[in-house]
């Protein structure tokens, strides 16, 4: 129960941040490149000071996903990555669409109007489950619990629930 509470007020706390910042601007664009990690792209959004990019590998992704690039300036920012201050990773689909985004600095924008479940990413406890837009979202926070330690990972549709958590199931921490 203390878990939950503390969940919800950092639940609050994001949510204040993200109104905070009416309109999101792109501060910068970066490719991201390693051997084990997927064809991304990160940017950056707002104002307040920045989280640096999220420290995982993920290890799963199904076929088509991660394979290509794509146009960050057709990317609309929505209400999960549009957060001031956070530091977003998208990878893409071979069609040019996201199909993830990873979020560092802010949890999920929106509470589940639906059960959720819990996952254990690299030894940290999280929640997951769909949302009416379609989107199924992973929301997690590891000690000490400031703004940089909050994530969600947003899986754009289509996703087989098999495979979101087989994506989640395969991320490991590799620093920050």
């Amino acid at each position: 129960m203390r878990w939950l509470s503390v969940f919800l007020l950092l639940v609050v706390a994001a949510c204040s941040v993200s109104t905070a910042t009416t309109t999101p601007t792109t501060v910068g664009v970066t490719a991201t490149t390693t051997t084990t990690q997927p064809n991304t792209t990160t940017t950056r959004a707002g104002a307040i000071d920045e989280c640096p990019p999220a420290p995982y590998e993920i290890g799963f992704l199904p076929v088509g996903v991660g394979e290509a690039g794509f146009n960050m300036e057709e990317i609309e920012p929505d209400v999960w990555t549009s957060v001031g201050g956070t530091q977003t990773t998208f990878v893409g689909r071979t069609d040019g669409t996201v199909a993830i985004a990873m979020i560092r600095g802010a949890l999920p924008a929106v509470d589940w109007p639906a059960e959720k479940g819990e996952i254990d990413i690299d030894g940290t406890r999280a929640a997951v489950g769909p949302h009416p837009d379609g989107t199924w979202v992973a929301g997690w926070f590891e000690a000490p619990g400031e703004r940089c330690d909050l994530y969600t990972m947003v899986f754009y549709p289509p996703w087989n629930p098999r495979d979101v958590e087989r994506v989640l199931l395969s991320m490991n921490r590799v620093g920050g």
